[in-house]
């Protein structure tokens, strides 16, 4: 027997067995979790629910543990358990303040990659979080509750742009104010609400409408106005006026109000985009990772001539990097129709935008990081490949490299596309709403509502259209 060639076929067969293993750890996050979204589509949330509930080693492995939180929770809310709900909400939150206090996933990071630490979040989910806690308190009547979850969003935007020391694009979240002050209007506590309305506007103007593309809602307006006459602050009451063409409306004791949130379609998805990085010499020893189109120039001092004269020699290297990929809404507007009135909504919060520029924040700190990382895996390849008794290490480490060099595409994906929201007053008593969503002028969705209304209070009524019409930027 050629002990040679036997050896060899085990060291092939072992080497393709292994790679078999690992190219299954390359499908992305939305395609491991088919079955979940799958149900969700169908709007069978009793699926959803079991298929989250028997995978037990969602919770039990720590590395997706908050993704499993944030779905079970967001699965909960759909259903109408906002009891359980919060609850899986609550654990999110300690899981990602636990998260922020460690620093041992950033050097792992710095030697593997991202997709084999702890997920944390998106900045954007760690806020957003918030919003499903203040929905479920708001449903289940506790204001209180309800304040501190959207405090808990203004809390943790701070904490994210000190992070950044104020670099980041996404730095400011209106929504999280506009939330806030429609709590506070429904607590009856007026000058807080004229505040949190007030910074939300100015968040809407300065940041939203320039980095997002996002019109201020015209009902944001009438809320800044109808709180500014309530507190007496006639100064501004006027200048608003002038400002927005509106007239001021008082508040109306002997009515009641509606406020319905509708979430449009489904957030972002994750995916991989691989791209070639130049190596070029800079003078020194040192050499510059170099990308033209994407506008990437960063400078790299090599530990010895070798060192730069084989990553001269690679002349470029391979990096995965997380993108988004859009999941385009299907419904384009709503309306709800009462006692024959129509009331549009308004986008308050485009979850999809935010994704994106959130991703870019941090997009600058991972290519660094990224960089190094694969630029020492390729080149410790490209050493052992010139090495004849090296070259079966060679094959494995590029084997290796090639696998455990995945983008991290985990992501909460049934955060909507958008978050959109209709407030009208209304007569007391009982009152029909009907809910109507719109795809080019012809009408799909639809929901009626009965509710009682009682003079001077606010009810709260939710909605989540999830179908969406195909894939996009």
């Amino acid at each position: 027997m050629n002990t040679r060639n036997y050896r060899g076929g085990i060291g092939f067969y072992a080497v393709f067995s292994f790679l078999l293993f690992l190219l299954a750890s390359c499908a992305t996050y939305y395609q491991k979790n088919e079955d979940l979204m799958q149900a969700v589509y169908k709007y069978n949330f009793e699926a959803a629910n079991k298929i989250l509930s028997d995978d037990e080693k969602w919770e039990k492995q720590n590395l997706n543990r908050l993704l499993f939180y944030l779905n079970k929770g967001t699965v909960l809310w759909m259903q109408g358990d906002y009891a359980n709900s919060k609850k899986y909400f609550a654990k999110a939150d300690l899981f990602v303040e636990d998260y922020n206090k460690k620093i041992g996933d950033a050097v792992l990071t710095m030697l593997v990659n991202s997709k084999l630490t702890t997920y944390g979040g998106e900045n954007f989910e760690q806020i957003l979080l918030h919003y499903y806690g203040a929905m479920n308190y708001l449903a289940l009547g506790n204001t209180d509750e309800a304040l501190v979850e959207g405090k808990r969003m203004l809390e943790k935007m701070q904490k994210i742009t000190d992070k950044y020391q104020f670099k980041n694009k996404y730095k400011r979240d209106a929504f999280a104010h506009h939330l806030l002050g429609i709590i506070y209007e429904m607590k009856g506590e007026y000058n807080d609400a004229y505040i949190a309305y007030k910074n939300a506007y100015e968040v809407y103007k300065d940041d939203y409408l320039v980095q997002l593309n996002m019109p201020i809602p015209l009902q944001l307006k009438k809320d800044l106005l109808r709180m500014a006459l309530a507190v007496g602050f006639y100064d501004d009451v006027r200048n608003y006026e002038a400002e927005f063409s509106l007239k001021a409306q008082p508040i109306l004791p002997n009515k009641g109000d509606l406020i319905f949130f509708w979430n449009n379609g489904l957030g972002p998805i994750k995916d991989q985009n691989s791209i070639n990085i130049m190596i070029v010499p800079q003078g020194n020893g040192v050499v510059q990772f170099v990308n033209p189109e994407l506008g990437i120039s960063i400078p790299f001092q090599t530990e010895n001539k070798d060192q730069q004269s084989d990553l001269l020699d690679m002349k470029f290297i391979r990096l995965a990097l997380p993108k988004y990929v859009s999941r385009l809404p299907y419904y384009d507007q709503a309306n709800l129709v009462i006692n024959q009135q129509t009331y549009p909504f308004e986008m308050v919060e485009n979850i999809n935008a935010i994704a994106y520029k959130s991703l870019q924040d941090r997009m600058g700190r991972e290519l660094a990081m990224g960089l190094v990382r694969v630029a020492m895996k390729q080149l410790a390849v490209h050493k052992a490949s010139k090495n004849k008794d090296q070259q079966g290490l060679a094959a494995a480490a590029m084997i290796y490299g090639a696998v455990s060099e995945q983008a991290d595409t985990r992501n909460w994906q049934l955060l909507p596309y958008s978050i959109n929201y209709s407030r009208t007053s209304l007569d007391t008593g009982e009152q029909v709403v009907q809910f109507e969503a719109y795809r080019q002028s012809t009408k799909g969705a639809a929901k009626e509502y009965k509710i009682h209304v009682k003079p001077g209070r606010t009810q709260l009524l939710t909605i989540h259209t999830m179908e969406f019409s195909g894939y996009g930027k």
